[in-house]
């Protein structure tokens, strides 16, 4: 699940096609990076579908003055825009490319429960970019960070951060090897199922991960072979009432390795198969001596549309199975589907689908069973107002099946955000978004709504 989960074209997807632009491989390498650093946060956490301004337009090494490539099937939101991209500092062969933002947040129910408790949150988010800018090859890094300061509730304050390189190593135009690492500390949201009901804080955890692989695209017959492993350490909660309540039985080390391989029937049209194999190994005790070590097998056949056309994607159907050691919660075997479309409507609207089924972890803490299956199905639109002004609308629905007690989670969010480039060094933007769980079973979870309002300042260089 460590990419299968949010791109199961595997981690670094088409980056290595022979004649990537930089934002293509930046835009592919930071989001394998990321699959990685969330995997186990994403297997922990659900959180709102929050249609926010895409990050800053870039950061990439800039073209030469009338060289500003424009890309086939480029989007509204990645598009170059040279007279409000930032520029960055050159370092030798390195473009750096700081950034910070801060905003406003109106959360009208910071616990996710049935009984709101509303609040005003303040985030600052500074962070760069690193990146390379050489004929060959690559290795950039990425580093940021967010911290929460609740205006009312000042407990639930957070303070996380990352940082990520990636790099390639080209074989030839066709062909290379890739990886990455990251170390990330993060918290699970208390509108996660897996968030304790009488925790006084957010939990607390890091993430430790890293991949390697090689890939051959841009021919006729392609494949690609990754290996992952990422781990991950819960900090212990303090409880309401007093006490402390340990979170080690959430600790996992998740190894997996994956293979993909692609036809090219007729150009830019490719058949392909990827089968991957995840290991869910918890490292400590769980409550009550049970086990909920798993191993999740995923077998997919798709096609896939590159993008040079108004419409690209891929789509897919498969089987996925999630075979735990402990005979006492058995397995579950389940048709796979899903897929990403891409469609230019307008050189001015780009609209995304998005549907994604994959297993996720638990928390043996939070009585939510031994992990559920969760089916994800988002649809937004990109337009651009003015050359400077991009809205964007979406909505989201999802579906948690859990293993091992009756429960079923029926997620559904929508929202709409704005983002104004005053200039290069400088961005507004503002969103909202509304989420509402509803929970049934014999062990139903707390139904709840959430409407979250933001206003952001941002600046980049």
């Amino acid at each position: 699940m460590i990419a299968a989960a949010r791109g199961v074209s595997g981690f670094a997807g088409e980056a290595h096609r022979g004649g990537a632009a930089p934002r293509a491989w930046l835009g592919a390498a930071v989001g394998a990076a990321f699959s990685l650093l969330a995997a186990d946060a994403a297997a922990q956490t659900t959180e709102p579908l929050l249609p926010v301004p895409a990050a800053p337009a870039g950061p990439q090494a800039p073209a030469a003055p009338g060289q500003q490539p424009i890309l086939a099937g480029q989007t509204v939101t990645a598009r170059p825009r040279p007279d409000f991209d930032p520029i960055g500092l050159r370092l030798g062969d390195f473009f750096w490319f700081p950034r910070g933002e801060i905003d406003e947040e109106y959360n009208s129910n910071i616990f996710a429960t049935q009984s709101p408790v509303h609040d005003w949150i303040t985030v600052l988010q500074p962070g760069f970019d690193l990146l390379s800018s050489l004929p060959r090859n690559a290795i950039n890094l990425h580093a940021g960070a967010a911290t929460q300061f609740y205006a009312g509730n000042p407990s639930q304050n957070t303070a996380t951060g990352f940082v990520a390189t990636d790099g390639r190593l080209d074989v030839d135009a066709h062909s290379g090897f890739f990886g990455n690492a990251s170390a990330a500390h993060s918290y699970t949201p208390r509108s996660s199922p897996n968030s304790p009901g009488n925790a006084a804080e957010p939990v607390t955890y890091n993430t430790y991960s890293g991949a390697v692989g090689y890939a051959a695209t841009g021919l006729r017959v392609g494949y690609e072979a990754d290996l992952a492993v990422a781990a991950t350490q819960y900090n212990a909660v303090p409880l309401i009432g007093g006490g402390i309540s340990p979170q080690s039985s959430s600790d996992t080390v998740t190894p997996q390795a994956a293979l993909r391989l692609s036809y090219e029937f007729i150009p830019d049209y490719l058949g392909y198969v990827r089968a991957s194999g995840t290991v869910y190994d918890y490292t400590h005790p769980l409550p009550g001596g049970v086990n909920f070590d798993s191993t999740v097998y995923r077998i997919i056949a798709g096609l896939q549309v590159l993008p040079r056309h108004l419409i690209y994607g891929e789509v897919y159907a498969g089987y996925l199975t999630d075979r735990f050691e402990s005979s006492a919660i058995g397995s579950t075997s389940v048709p796979d589907f899903g897929g990403r479309l891409t469609w230019n409507v307008t050189r001015l609207t780009t609209a995304n689908f998005n549907v994604v089924r994959t297993f996720q972890t638990t928390n043996p803490t939070s009585g939510t069973g031994a992990g559920y299956l969760d089916t994800a199905v988002t649809a937004s639109i990109d337009h651009e107002l003015r050359y400077n002004v991009l809205l964007n609308a979406g909505v989201g629905f999802e579906n948690d099946l859990y293993q091992g007690i009756s429960r079923t989670d029926d997620t559904f969010s929508a929202g709409a955000s704005v983002r104004w480039l005053v200039s290069r060094n400088l961005y507004l933007g503002g969103a909202y978004t509304y989420q509402q769980r509803a929970s049934s079973g014999t062990a139903a979870g707390t139904p709840f709504s959430q409407s979250i309002v933001m206003l952001r300042l941002g600046t980049q260089f």
